[in-house]
């Protein structure tokens, strides 16, 4: 166990915001030179995605540059709940990023078969304790959502092992509340909304590597008094506004990104492009929306 819980450890040690993906660093120690501790800020702009990581904190109950409270020292078991694309294991990244503690990434097809879970999770919550890493169960969903009792049964008593003292553990989860309420209560439980027109816009913004842009919306109301770059800047982001009324999930704008990318030949992505894709697939946009971007953006 001790050697595959090495090859899962990872630190997240910046942003790369040309490539729009974290810098890792695998293994027990990282080069404390190459740390950015804030690097997170190179990602999370908006508002939402900041109090959604101030409230995993809260429910953490550890700070950077604090000593750990009362709540860490006995154990956490933390459900991160939302659709898919919602942001869960960008703020999982961000937290670890913050805390300067290696995330422990434990897969759905780690967990051992019945009879043999307890002593398992115990080993995990051991070594993540040791290594002084956050604990991570990618797709645990997979058995909190099945039929069967004894693959929740797996579930709960990882969580039950997690609760050992400074063990923190995130389950980011799909999960309905009906799903969920068959399982041990977990410590705390951090809900994360579906993504509004404002928060797909940013993310369009982020993926065109446009962060910039985003202050300036609320300011460019008028058009006919821009200056020949600021036009061309107000066509980019009507065109931005244009994608960002379809209906789309955080995974779902990544992929329509990538369609672009390959669509675009080797060349730099437009909104275009990305534009095209969604018409090919058919993606959803709702009667309202339609409506209301023809009046708005006409």
């Amino acid at each position: 166990m001790e050697e595959l819980g090495l090859e899962r450890l990872s630190w997240i040690t910046g942003y790369d915001t040309e490539k729009h993906e974290w810098i890792t660093c695998d293994g027990l120690e990282c080069d404390a030179s190459d740390y950015d501790q804030d690097a997170w800020s190179k990602l999370v702009k908006d508002q939402q995605t900041k109090d959604l990581i101030q409230s995993l904190l809260d429910a953490i109950g550890c700070s950077t540059g604090e000593p750990q409270s009362e709540q860490v020292r006995q154990g956490v078991n933390i459900l991160l709940k939302g659709a898919q694309g919602t942001g869960k294991r960008t703020v999982v990244r961000a937290i670890c990023n913050m805390l300067k503690r290696p995330m422990f990434d434990i897969r759905a097809n780690d967990i051992p078969s019945p009879g043999n879970v307890r002593p398992w999770a115990a080993k995990v919550a051991s070594l993540a304790i040791q290594w002084n890493a956050v604990v991570v169960v990618d797709r645990g969903d997979y058995f909190m959502k099945s039929p069967y009792p004894e693959h929740r049964e797996r579930i709960n008593e990882m969580i039950q092992e997690f609760e050992s003292p400074e063990c923190i553990c995130l389950w980011p989860s799909v999960l309905t509340d009906k799903q969920q309420a068959l399982l041990r209560p977990f410590s705390t439980i951090i809900s994360f909304p579906d993504l509004d027109l404002a928060a797909r816009r940013h993310r369009w913004l982020q993926l065109f590597g446009r962060d910039d842009l985003a202050a300036t919306l609320p300011s460019r109301e008028d058009a006919s008094t821009t200056t020949i770059r600021d036009a061309e800047e107000w066509a980019f982001i009507r065109e931005i506004e244009k994608i960002s009324w379809y209906e789309l999930d955080g995974a779902d704008i990544e992929d329509f990104m990538t369609l672009a990318r390959q669509s675009a030949g080797g060349r730099d992505p437009t909104p275009q492009h990305v534009k095209a894709s969604l018409k090919d697939w058919d993606a959803p946009l709702s009667v309202r929306n339609k409506v209301a971007r023809f009046f708005a953006l006409r």
